[in-house]
């Protein structure tokens, strides 16, 4: 619910938009930040953290919403949020913001920043996992299907792709923009 709070007080402060898509992946990370992904929020850097890639990365507000409700800064730096020279953008940021992996918005690039993530780790032999959150709509992107093709092949069982599949792409539908049915 305080992801949820913030989201819409960060969006309409702002006088931005994504709202909804911050909406449908709240439940997701307070899932992940509370019971899933490792991490230290007063060493954000430490090499056996898991990592976490926001895909959709329009969907930055409940990220930096939830981030800041488990300590990786202070709750009161989201009212910073998609202000002139904010380092908090309307499309996540890792410039200077503890938490964040890597700045992502152009849809399709999240799985393979993670692939190469899960990789190197692999390679390395590190335990941690990496997990990237993607939009139903998203799939739409050619880049995924390659990038999922690349990492069974490679058998990266570190990686967790999740879905956020709530249906709804740009302006309509994904039934309606480009149909996914059936994403089983």
């Amino acid at each position: 619910a305080k992801i949820r709070l913030h989201t819409l007080e960060m969006t309409h402060n702002g006088n931005s938009s994504h709202v909804a898509s911050g909406l449908s992946i709240s439940d997701i990370l307070a899932v992940l930040y509370s019971l899933i992904l490792v991490f230290n929020k007063k060493k954000p850097e430490l090499n056996n953290r898991d990592r976490f890639i926001l895909s959709k990365g329009h969907a930055g507000a409940a990220l930096y919403a939830c981030l800041a409700e488990v300590g990786f800064f202070d709750t009161k730096n989201l009212k910073q949020h998609y202000k002139n020279g904010s380092i908090y953008s309307g499309h996540i940021s890792d410039y200077g913001i503890p938490g964040v992996e890597f700045s992502t918005g152009s849809l399709g690039h999240g799985i393979s920043i993670g692939i190469g993530m899960a990789l190197a780790a692999k390679k390395r032999k590190e335990l941690h996992s990496i997990y990237v959150l993607i939009s139903d709509g998203e799939l739409d992107e050619g880049s995924n299907w390659e990038a999922i093709l690349f990492a069974a092949h490679h058998e990266l069982d570190n990686l967790k792709v999740i879905v956020d599949y709530n249906k709804l792409q740009s302006l309509d539908t994904v039934k309606n923009t480009l149909n996914l049915e059936p994403l089983k």
